[in-house]
C-alpha cells in the first residue's frame, strides 16, 4: 500500500503512479530466442516423424501376413498343375 495515502482515502481522489516496464535488452534475447525456436522446431519435427513411422510389430506383422499369403498362392498354383497333370 502506498504510504502517502490514507487507509479510507477514496482511490478516485489518489493519482495513478505509472507503472515502468523493466528495459529488454532485444539484441542479447536474440540467440536465446534463435535457440529455443531451433529446439521446438526440431522437437516438433521428431515428434511428427515418429507418428508418421509404423511401430516395427505392425510392419513385422504386415510382413507376415504377405508371406503366408505368398505361400497359400504357391501352394494353389501346385495343386492347380498337380490336378491338371493327373486329369491329363
Amino acid at each position: 500500500m502506498d504510504e502517502t495515502r490514507k487507509p479510507d482515502e477514496s482511490l478516485a481522489v489518489v493519482p495513478p503512479n505509472p507503472v515502468v516496464a523493466p528495459q529488454s535488452h532485444s539484441a542479447s534475447n536474440l540467440g536465446l530466442n534463435a535457440a529455443l525456436l531451433t529446439a521446438a522446431g526440431a522437437g516438433a519435427f521428431f515428434l511428427i516423424a515418429g507418428t508418421m513411422t509404423p511401430c516395427v510389430g505392425a510392419t513385422r506383422s504386415t510382413k507376415l501376413k504377405w508371406e503366408e499369403r505368398q505361400l497359400q498362392i504357391e501352394h494353389a498354383e501346385r495343386d492347380a498343375k498337380s490336378s491338371n497333370s493327373q486329369n491329363q
